[in-house]
Formats: C-alpha cells, sequence, structure tokens
C-alpha cells in the first residue's frame, strides 16, 4: 500500500516562556504516484545470472520512447511514474547481447507489476565493423563509389564484401573477422583507391577517411545524341560541330573546337571532353 500523500512537514516553531503554546500546522498533498503505475524486475542471462547494466526502455505503441534506466549490480530495476495506458512496450539491450523482442503490456493507476526479462548474447559480438567515409579532393562526398573489401590469405587477396557509399559517402562493412584487408574504391571520373585496413580487436569498430583524386583521362566526359530531320528521319553523314560555351550566360561565347559526322542511324559521339557547358550544331551539304 502506497501512502496518500507526501510526506508533509512544519515550519520551525519555538517554545520560549514556560507553558507557551505554538502552533505548527500542515497542509499535506496528495502523492502523485497514487495515479500513477510501477514497472520492476530482473534481468539475467540464459544461465540465469544477473546482468549489470541492461538498459531497459520503455515505449508507445508508436516506438516513442517514455521511460528508461539501467539494472544494478543484482540485474534488478525499477521505473515508476509510468502514466496509465493501455498500450506500452517495454525492450532491454546492452553491448554484446541481443536486442530483445518488445514485451506489450498495460498499466493502470497504482498498478505495480513484476516483469522479469532474459537477454541473450550477441554471437556476432566478436565480430568488427569497418566504416569508410570518401571525398573528393574538393572536400565534398563522393556518393556510389563501389567499394570491395578482401582479406588478405598469404598472397592472396580474398574478396570478402562489396558495397557502395551513400550521399555521405559512406559505407560500412559488419561481421568482419580479425585479419588484415584491403578495400578498393572504384568511380568513374578518378583513380582507384586502395586503403589498407587491419582488424586487431574483437567487437571493435575501425573509422577510415579518403580521399580520391581526379583521374586526368577518365574524368573527362562523353557528348553523344542522334541528329534527325523535321519528319523523326535519322540523317546519315551529318556535320556535327561542338561548341564550347564561355562568358555572359546573357552574351555567351560560342568557340568550336571538334567536329564529327553521323553515321547511318544519325548517330554522332563525341569523347574524352574536359568539364565544361557545351552544345552542338549540325547540318547537311546537299
Amino acid at each position: 500500500m502506497g501512502d496518500l500523500f507526501k510526506l508533509g512537514q512544519s515550519q520551525e516553531g519555538h517554545l520560549i516562556d514556560v507553558g507557551e503554546e505554538i502552533k505548527l500546522d500542515i497542509t499535506l498533498d496528495v502523492n502523485p504516484y497514487l495515479s500513477r503505475g510501477t514497472v520492476e524486475g530482473t534481468v539475467i542471462d540464459p544461465d540465469g545470472n544477473p546482468v549489470e547494466g541492461v538498459l531497459v526502455k520503455i515505449l508507445d505503441y508508436s516506438n516513442n520512447p517514455l521511460y528508461h534506466t539501467l539494472t544494478d549490480i543484482e540485474g534488478k530495476y525499477l521505473i515508476n511514474d509510468i502514466e496509465p495506458a493501455s498500450e506500452l512496450k517495454l525492450n532491454i539491450v546492452r553491448d554484446g547481447y541481443l536486442l530483445s523482442d518488445g514485451t506489450s503490456f498495460s498499466i493502470i493507476e497504482g498498478q505495480h507489476i513484476t516483469m522479469n526479462k532474459t537477454i541473450y548474447p550477441d554471437p556476432n559480438a566478436q565480430l568488427s565493423t569497418i566504416s569508410i567515409h570518401i571525398y573528393a579532393e574538393n572536400g565534398n562526398p563522393l556518393e556510389n563509389v563501389v567499394a570491395t573489401l578482401y582479406k588478405i590469405e598469404g598472397t592472396e587477396e580474398v574478396p570478402v564484401a562489396i558495397t557502395s557509399t551513400n550521399e555521405y559517402g559512406q559505407c560500412a562493412f559488419i561481421k568482419i573477422e580479425l585479419g588484415n584487408y584491403i578495400g578498393r574504391a572504384i568511380k568513374q571520373g578518378y583513380n582507384p583507391g586502395i586503403i589498407e585496413v587491419q582488424v586487431t580487436q574483437p567487437g571493435s569498430i575501425t573509422n577510415i577517411t579518403t580521399i580520391m583524386e581526379v583521374s586526368p583521362t577518365t574524368s573527362k566526359g562523353t557528348i553523344n545524341g542522334v541528329i534527325k530531320d523535321n519528319q523523326g528521319v535519322p540523317v546519315a553523314g551529318a556535320t556535327v560541330i561542338l561548341y564550347e560555351v564561355t562568358g555572359d550566360p546573357e552574351n555567351p561565347i560560342l568557340t568550336p573546337i571538334r567536329y564529327t559526322r553521323t553515321t547511318t542511324g544519325g548517330a554522332y559521339l563525341f569523347g574524352e571532353v574536359p568539364q565544361g557547358d557545351y552544345l552542338v550544331k549540325s547540318n547537311k551539304e546537299q
């Protein structure tokens, strides 16, 4: 049974004269915990041993976090001042252990619930992670870099995993065993990147940052298209001139730099074109 009120305390009074009388009143405040609930319990491992430092978290139906605490040396936890609710969920997790399936429960005013849990070791806890950040020379992250991880076994490189960077230039290799590795990064227009990695600590996370340099050859682009007449028929043998566009956008300067002729299907192609602004003009003599 809980107290109906908070413990009250009066002001300090002083009896000075013989037979003096003083008045010490107390106004008791209602105990707010009477309208709240409490959840307590013990977390053990599969062998029945208490587990300290387990995060115990209560969430609502939409997985919004509401309350949390950690287990003590005896594996015990206590969460009070829980507002009554019909759809709550309790999760437990700790480094080196698997996240438990959420246990659904409801709680009413003044209810005290005991929820004992068993937490299970993560079989992959001893495996490591390699996290990689790849940037261009100007400091911008490089997206869609193909990264392949190889484990060095003797004189051979054995492929382990392949992934690609996200919009932030990030990628990760998980569940990596101890050993020596080489990461190879490839992206069109850049020199291939090579990263050597040593994983020496079980369950570790290795963070690597690298920069990929622009290739003086493959960094150049291509411009292609099809020349057609006003009936939509491809024009074979048409002259196509490539112009570089420079100067003021309102008064552009067009400099012809390359020309070619279309194929029988009206197609043209310019290769090894440096970065810049371009347009093409085309015609065919009689």
